[in-house]
């Protein structure tokens, strides 16, 4: 495991929660990115600061961060968050944060984001298409509605779409992300017992730390077993 697949799978669980109620907030609005106010307007209705983190490009196939896209003449007020990134990055030696450009067979804009708004408190992120392409930003000063505690199905559920959908060490995003969610952990070899109030999750994994089995019920029947 490399040190960007470790950092993501510790704060994948916890973006992929976010995303998932962000976008009930948006619905079908549009967007409307202002670069030089550093704003994104969705609809009429919803406008929020937003700090850029890179692009995709269609064409080779890449990722180039917005700190090394010194064409576009970004404002700096704007590249601050990826610019923690990258200082992150060095002091950890994660490449995928300090290199200015890579394949998207290394890793893609959505684990980037994911990876970035996950480190962040009170953020989410947005992929906004254009042609050839796509611009990856966080977004910030969203409603609190965006940040609650999921139930243990709703749990179960982002675990598993998490674990069908991103390269992801399996132990390390279910432990990260269920302590994350205020659960009280029981590890053992290969189980882990996540419990809070009366919700239980029981994650049962192989040999090789990936999920065999998980299903929730509730405590009383979780401590019995």
């Amino acid at each position: 495991m490399n040190a960007f697949t470790k950092l993501l799978s510790q704060h994948v669980g916890t973006a992929f929660a976010r995303q998932i109620q962000f976008g009930q907030l948006l619905g079908d609005r549009n967007f409307n990115v202002n670069i030089k106010q550093g704003v994104v307007t969705f609809g009429r209705d919803l406008q929020y600061q937003i700090q850029l983190l890179g692009t995709e490009a269609e064409g080779d196939n890449s990722w180039l961060w917005a700190w090394a896209n010194e064409g576009s003449n970004f404002p700096t007020n704007i590249l601050q968050s990826c610019n923690a990134l990258r200082d992150f990055g060095t002091q950890h030696t994660i490449e995928e944060l300090t290199n200015r450009s890579f394949s998207l067979d290394v890793t893609d804009g959505h684990s980037i984001s994911l990876t970035a708004s996950g480190l962040n408190d009170n953020c989410c992120y947005y992929r906004a298409p254009y042609s050839g392409g796509a611009l990856f930003f966080l977004v910030f000063n969203v409603p609190n509605e965006v940040f609650p505690y999921v139930d243990a199905a709703q749990a179960i559920e982002i675990i598993t779409d998490v674990i069908s959908n991103v390269n992801v060490e399996h132990w390390i995003m279910c432990e990260s992300f269920l302590n994350s969610q205020g659960f009280t952990l029981e590890l053992s070899e290969d189980k882990i017992n996540a419990i809070r109030g009366n919700d239980a999750i029981k994650i049962i994994f192989d040999s090789q730390q990936r999920i065999a089995e998980i299903g929730a019920s509730l405590q009383s029947k979780l401590l019995a077993t």
